[in-house]
């Protein structure tokens, strides 16, 4: 009786031993992937931060005021670009009374 006893404790010491080292297997082999995914993740970060790096700098390039006017210049034919007078800034109430105004005229046109 006490051999079986003592064996059945062993058995289960066996046994919860190797459950115990089949889940830490297991965990290791899931942060494993887990730490391989994030460092995909990481280079993926970083290539994506370095594009709009030089996204930035080709924005800064195409916007330069110095090239858009040789660029006004060169197409004026084609542009007919001039410069804005004071009267022709308005807020936005006086665009949405300019549209009712059109809106009305379009409607008494039509009829």
């Amino acid at each position: 009786m006490k051999r079986s006893m003592r064996s059945l404790v062993l058995a289960l010491a066996l046994a919860a031993a190797t459950v115990s080292a089949s889940t830490v297997f297991i965990m290791k082999k899931d942060a494993e992937r887990d730490a391989r995914a994030i460092g995909e993740l990481d280079r993926k970060i970083s290539a994506e931060k370095q594009r709009i790096s030089e996204l930035h700098a080709e924005w800064s390039a195409l916007d330069n005021p110095a090239r858009l006017q040789a660029l006004v210049d060169r197409h004026q034919d084609v542009l007919r670009l001039k410069p804005i007078k004071a009267e022709q800034i308005a807020s936005a109430a006086d665009i949405v009374k300019a549209a009712q105004r059109k809106a009305q005229q379009d409607g008494e046109g039509s009829q």
